[in-house]
């Protein structure tokens, strides 16, 4: 095999050429394309890395609105349920009142009847003790032995 100059320069601008040839219309516009395509990646990317921090935003936002409503609604049970005691006090003390009252009506009205029985059975007594005087002493009592009579019993009874 021989070297020839000629061949191998030949050769050489071919290399040249379709180098030239291959980066105009091939490597190039491949460049081109890939760089496009990352920066819409890149562009994708950054989009959605906005919108992930956007709806995390969003999340803290409804969490925290939710604690708050949670936190609300925890007060307001709170507040409901002391309304409940206060009434639930308010009802006991009018029954406790209602019941005293009751109560002194009662005694009131048993001391009355107590009064009454005791006129009554005093009435009774002293006609009883009258009759019986009477019997024993054969003739009718007066008023002031009868009246004497009542005092020095109730005095020995009371």
């Amino acid at each position: 095999m021989e070297f020839h100059l000629i061949d191998f320069i030949e050769h050489i601008l071919n290399v040249v050429v379709l180098f030239l040839l291959l980066r105009t219309f091939l490597y190039d516009p491949v460049s081109r394309f890939m760089a496009e395509r990352e920066a819409r990646y890149a562009d994708e990317r950054a989009q959605i890395d906005a919108g992930r921090a956007e709806a995390d935003a969003l999340k803290a936002k409804y969490e925290a609105s939710l604690e708050d409503a949670k936190r609300e609604a925890e007060n307001l049970a709170a507040e409901k349920l002391r309304a409940a005691e206060r009434e639930a006090e308010d009802i006991r003390a009018k029954a406790r009142q209602e019941a005293q009252r009751a109560l002194a009506q009662a005694h009131a009205q048993a001391q009355f009847e107590r009064g009454e029985m005791l006129g009554e059975l005093k009435d009774q007594t002293a006609l009883l003790a009258i009759d019986l005087a009477g019997r024993i002493l054969g003739r009718e009592v007066s008023a002031a032995d009868n009246q004497s009579l009542i005092d020095g019993f109730f005095e020995k009874v009371g």
